[in-house]
């Protein structure tokens, strides 16, 4: 049972702060070491002094900034519960406009053991310290956790039409043209209306997974303290609700790029990998086509590049390829799996903590094409994206997926309205 409740959203006020396109940020993890400082330069209001500062005591004066806020009126906590709803505008290569629209409201916190909220990907220790701390130390949720359900022929939309009608509270665009517009409800009979409607949902949280249990620990240790009865703001998280199977979710591939290891050379390990896989070379010259041919529907490949090779490799491999792993087969069904376990470890000979130090990340096709050409990677590797469907099965079954399976598009912005506890 998914239980959300309204809440008093602190929110930007326009008269002190200005445009609110320049204080709405993307969330934390996804924030460059270049955007932070373009960030950071945008506004003296912007949401990253809050939630991703530089100062060396950044938690302290990320606490101390939010009450300045609080005193100058600069943010204003409103005087009656609500709940959100919060629309992505967006456009993909395929040059079609698509939209994502779902909740932003309080949601009640649920230990994994009970199946009502399920994580797919698995998380860093040093990663909850850090968002630990910045709770402790701000006692307001800054950034929203991103859940699914899934539930055939409901939409936010047509539940809450009334509401929409209202001029919306923000309305900004990003850097990547996505739009991003909020509402408010306050009507006590729609957000009950909305709460009965989502109380049967099994929600799986898609991104936020570090927040998620920060705020499970965080209220674990208030409830060390004194006794709780359950409807205290700590027993509740700030997430964004949507329909999974509605056309607005996008989930888009994270490619793998590998630097500071010792490869075989390229004509040992394809014959090696032809062992188990189907080779297909392309010259450097086909971008496009071993693109198109990674992408090709109801087949199973990967791409890779190698520095100095002057081509691209596309293996194609089926069900077999996995056999013998000592997983689940929900797990064994994803070629982010097919990566990990058997082309880097078992065919490069890189265990798990050598991959975790030696790869790094990107969503661009294009940077990792660029990187891998300029030698400041020695390979990439391509995947197609994960579906729904695929992280469904492996939440069912109990198990998480390697960190980075899935990159959810467009990403929710901080600065919409933030949770105070």
């Amino acid at each position: 049972m998914a239980t959300i409740r309204p809440f008093r959203g602190v929110r930007y006020n326009p008269a002190v702060v200005g445009d609110l396109q320049h204080v709405v940020s993307p969330p934390y993890d996804v924030i460059s070491t270049e955007q932070q400082t373009l960030l950071h330069l945008r506004s003296p209001y912007n949401a990253v002094h809050l939630d991703l500062n530089r100062d060396p005591e950044r938690y302290t004066v990320a606490a101390q900034m939010l009450s300045t806020w609080l005193e100058q009126h600069a943010l204003l906590q409103e005087e009656e519960p609500a709940i959100y709803v919060y629309a992505q505008e967006f456009t993909l290569k395929d040059g079609i406009r698509r939209r994502r629209v779902g909740l932003l409201t309080a949601l009640q916190l649920e230990e994994f053991s009970s199946g009502k909220i399920r994580p797919h990907e698995r998380t860093f220790e040093y990663a909850k310290a850090d968002r630990l701390a910045l709770l402790q130390a701000c006692q307001t949720h800054l950034s929203s956790i991103f859940c699914l359900y899934a539930r055939p022929g409901w939409s936010v939309d047509r539940t809450l039409a009334s509401a929409l009608t209202e001029a919306p509270l923000v309305h900004v665009t990003d850097e990547n043209d996505t739009v991003h517009t909020l509402w408010r409800v306050t009507d006590p009979a729609l957000i009950a209306k909305m709460a009965g409607q989502l109380e049967h949902e099994t929600l799986i949280i898609a991104d936020g997974h570090h927040r998620y249990e920060t705020a499970l620990r965080y209220r674990n240790e208030q409830a060390q303290q004194a006794k709780l009865t359950g409807e205290e703001p700590c027993n509740f998280v700030l997430a964004f609700l949507t329909n999974a199977l509605e056309e607005g979710l996008v989930i888009l591939p994270t490619h793998r790029l590998l630097n500071g290891v010792n490869l075989p050379k390229m004509e040992h390990l394809r014959m090696v990998l032809q062992r188990q896989f189907r080779v297909a070379v392309y010259r450097e010259q086909e971008k496009e086509a071993f693109f198109a041919a990674l992408r090709t529907p109801g087949k199973r490949h990967i791409g890779c590049a190698f520095a100095g090779a002057g081509y691209y490799w596309l293996v194609a491999f089926d069900d077999r390829v996995t056999e013998g792993l000592a997983i689940p087969a929900s797990l064994r069904a994803l070629d982010v799996t097919v990566l990990h376990d058997v082309l880097l470890q078992r065919f490069l000979g890189l265990p798990p903590d050598v991959q975790k130090e030696k790869l790094t990340y990107t969503i661009d096709e294009n940077e990792a094409l660029s990187r891998v050409a300029r030698h400041q990677n020695q390979a990439a590797f391509f995947l197609n994206p994960t579906t729904f469907q695929q992280v469904a099965e492996v939440c069912k079954s109990g198990e998480t997926m390697p960190q980075k399976s899935t990159y959810f598009f467009p990403k929710l912005l901080t600065g919409l309205v933030f949770y105070k506890l």
